[in-house]
């Protein structure tokens, strides 16, 4: 083998040696590892903990429903958005009309726990009161759907991933008396 070459061939164990060291010092948060157990989604509740500094049931709560309503946002203008396709039977339109109301009221139920929480005279059930509201509301568009003969879901995935995300705003929320 030429001379020239050998300082290349520890190439590949350098970066190895890089990518080992940058996959460890990006390791979970041990509070968030706890707090996201109770999760339905651990792994989503993780992801969610990642870019926030002080990790405990209140930051992880306020940053789960602000992710929630950001999702819940998308939901109702992709729900309104179908909605006014003209190929739609009147029952399709009225059932995507739900979905857009319904996931409207998912947002104003996120958002009135978010400013609940932010209140100081916190108290968790007010919190969680809204959060379930909020997760009625997914269920509402899914139920507007079963009584639409030969007609999928055309909402879906949509309303499986809100009911991801607000069902992790639950999880989280419901720790909140380890925090207060």
């Amino acid at each position: 083998m030429p001379s020239s070459s050998r300082p290349f061939l520890s190439l590949p164990f350098i970066l190895l040696l890089l990518a080992s060291t940058a996959t460890a010092s990006s390791s979970t948060n041990p509070i968030a590892s706890i707090l996201c157990r109770n999760s339905d989604t651990p792994f989503l509740c993780l992801r969610i903990s990642s870019p926030l500094r002080n990790v405990n049931p209140l930051t992880l709560t306020e940053a789960a429903i602000k992710i929630a309503t950001k999702v819940a946002l998308r939901a109702k203008s992709k729900a309104i958005l179908l909605s006014l396709s003209p190929r739609l039977s009147p029952q399709q339109k009225s059932s995507l009309e739900t979905c857009a109301e319904s996931y409207g009221d998912v947002v104003d139920g996120l958002q009135d726990s978010a400013n609940f929480l932010a209140m100081s005279s916190m108290k968790k059930a007010g919190v969680m009161n809204y959060l379930s509201a909020a997760s009625f509301g997914v269920t509402v568009c899914e139920d507007a759907f079963r009584g639409v003969s030969r007609t999928t879901f055309p909402l879906a995935r949509v309303n499986k991933t809100l009911r991801k995300y607000v069902s992790n705003a639950l999880a989280m929320g419901d720790q909140l008396s380890l925090h207060w």
